[in-house]
């Protein structure tokens, strides 16, 4: 998911200082194949099978890695998204599925 929180002053440097007046605009997003492969290559050498990562788009165009959290919630990322997370963890969890 992106976040869109620089236009403005109260969330320009952590989004967490919500604006409940106008709220940060959140999209689906992918990631370039590249990020996402030295992602997994991360995720591999740490010897973690789930993480939230965290990144942002620098104005220069680059990825920054801000942090792995194995222990991450994905919810503030699912609803919004229609990603349906739960539904697909279940679903692996159940069913080995994909």
């Amino acid at each position: 998911m992106a976040i869109f929180s620089q236009l403005d002053s109260q969330t320009e440097v952590d989004f967490r200082v919500y604006n409940d007046e106008k709220p940060n605009r959140t999209i689906p997003y992918t990631l370039p194949d590249e990020v996402e492969e030295k992602l997994l290559k991360l995720m591999n050498e740490l010897t973690l099978e789930t993480a939230s990562i965290d990144i942002i788009l620098g104005k220069d165009g680059v990825y920054y890695f801000l942090e792995a959290n194995p222990v991450g919630q994905f919810g503030m990322t699912s609803v919004p998204c229609n990603y349906k997370l739960e539904q697909k963890i279940a679903e692996y969890l159940a069913y080995g599925k994909n």
